[in-house]
């Protein structure tokens, strides 16, 4: 029993150990970050799905003080002792700026502590935020995407779109000769619904890769992927924005 008391004090201890050694601290821009810096060790300063880009730190003030190392590759910063404090003289606290490669910018005040190696994680809930919604809206994107192209499939009207015919004229592009059935226009998307038409007088392969740029969201053809002398193909390409 005594043995098995030890053991689960000796884990406890281990968890503190382990809790203390890890900081989190929320900020948003131009807020700022405080916690405690290893007098010691080495202290690593990370941003949650983000990265440092640059520091500013001024230089001098009283007592020993603290240097900076970036780490381009994953943007933390570590953080150490310029040099061993002198008997009786005073450590520094570390005080500096960072910008992140998102464009936030923090104040960072850590005061000194007799601790091991520590890490800081700094995490912006305007950063999660901002993440989620940009996730929402693509996933908003690519389901109207879907949209556009079964209307274009299937010639049918679609909400918030305007639909134009245009006078067929076709150019050549290639092997192919392209000419504009249709387009379906909002603010977010355009839709173009084209013909392509073998002009040759042998098969002609035809694949999406052809009708890739930039802008293009999607491309279906609505067929075969070879065209036999004079046979045409209707190609459904959706552009984010107008063109």
């Amino acid at each position: 029993m005594i043995r098995t008391l030890l053991i689960s004090a000796a884990s406890a201890a281990c968890l503190s150990a382990a809790a203390h050694a890890q900081q989190i601290v929320e900020a948003s821009d131009g807020g700022v970050v405080t916690g405690y810096v290893s007098a010691s060790g080495i202290t690593r300063l990370r941003f949650t799905s983000d990265a440092a880009a640059s520091v500013q730190m001024a230089e001098g003030g009283e007592g020993a003080g603290f240097s900076i190392q970036h780490e381009p590759a994953t943007g933390d910063l570590y953080l150490t002792l310029g040099r061993l404090p002198r008997q009786g003289e005073a450590v520094g606290a570390a005080s500096f700026f960072v910008t992140t490669r998102a464009g936030y910018t923090y104040q960072v005040e850590l005061a000194a502590k007799a601790t091991p190696s520590t890490q800081i994680e700094v995490r912006n809930p305007d950063l999660a935020r901002r993440q989620t919604e940009r996730a929402l809206a693509e996933t908003s994107l690519d389901e109207e995407v879907v949209a556009l192209t079964r209307a274009m499939w299937a010639s049918a009207l679609l909400d918030g779109y305007e639909i134009k015919r245009p006078v067929v004229r076709e150019r050549a592009a290639g092997t192919l000769r392209l000419a504009v059935r249709a387009t379906y226009e909002s603010d977010a998307l355009q839709g173009r619904v084209l013909i392509a038409r073998n002009p040759s007088r042998g098969d002609v392969a035809i694949e999406e890769s052809l009708f890739l740029a930039p802008g293009v969201a999607a491309v279906t053809i609505q067929g075969p992927r070879v065209l036999g002398p004079g046979a045409s193909v209707p190609v459904l390409i959706v552009d984010r924005g107008q063109p």
